[in-house]
């Protein structure tokens, strides 16, 4: 694994509390220069799931996300003629003529997503990529709780035979959803202020962001290390840009899919 000993200690110290020094879009052009060919892609992946939930923004005529890897008219040429983007993402979207089959069937194409690029990679990016998956999975368990919707219609384009599917699953007709341990202290954070929306937001927002620093410790001058704070610096960017309304929207979307 090539060692970044000057990448890493150029880029400032990151606080959930505070504004970033660096914006997003500098670093990205600072990675381009320094990083490998090889590291560079996995910089790419971390964007493309910004692109494929851009990918419903675009059908919703909503504004998207500026942390993918496509602007929107990029994106939007993407889907046209069909390149920059993966191909299971074109064959996914085939399956259905009408955009608002398209809009009712994307968590299919989130956890398609998942899926594929969980068999690709190792090391930092398959912990911070499982990490994302599993913990919108308890996202959508402890809201599905609250509201009395159907686990089954929730996670009906997920794997039942996947062990937290499966665990979710098993609870589908109790009063209330206990995640696996590991995801305890994500449900006490929840449960602690979930009848004020913009207030899980932001405690989601921390909660992501300490756990992607535990995924890192240990990895000073690695790549690790730069995807670390690569994807921490678009958690700090999204809560300072956000008003309180986008917020409690966007969670939202994390706890449905």
């Amino acid at each position: 694994m090539q060692n970044y000993y000057f990448v890493v200690p150029s880029l400032p110290p990151l606080s959930i509390r505070g504004r970033p020094e660096l914006s997003f879009v500098d670093m990205m052009e600072r990675l381009k220069i320094c990083l490998s060919r090889k590291d560079l892609e996995k910089t790419k992946v971390i964007r493309l799931f910004v692109d494929i939930c851009n990918i419903r923004a675009l059908f919703l005529e909503e504004d998207i996300d500026p942390h993918g890897n496509l602007s929107e008219k990029e994106l939007d040429e993407a889907l046209l003629l069909q390149t920059n983007l993966p191909e299971y993402v074109f064959h996914f979207l085939s399956q259905f003529e009408k955009v608002s089959d398209k809009i009712s069937h994307f968590p299919g194409l989130l956890a398609l997503f998942f899926n594929e690029e969980l068999r690709k990679w190792k090391g930092f990016l398959h912990s911070y990529l499982m990490f994302e998956r599993e913990s919108r999975l308890v996202l959508v368990g402890l809201r599905a709780k609250r509201l009395g919707i159907d686990l089954l219609k929730e996670l009906q384009f997920e794997d039942p035979k996947d062990p937290l599917v499966a665990h979710l699953l098993a609870q589908k007709d109790m009063d209330r959803y206990d995640p696996p341990t590991e995801y305890q202290d994500l449900k006490d954070l929840m449960d602690s202020c979930y009848q004020d929306p913009w207030a899980e937001y932001e405690a989601f927002a921390l909660y992501r962001f300490r756990r992607l620093e535990e995924m890192a410790e240990g990895k000073a001058f690695s790549v690790d290390r730069i995807l670390c704070y690569m994807a921490q610096l678009m958690i700090v960017e999204d809560l300072f840009e956000l008003d309180a309304q986008k917020g409690a929207m966007i969670l939202d979307t994390f706890k449905s899919g």
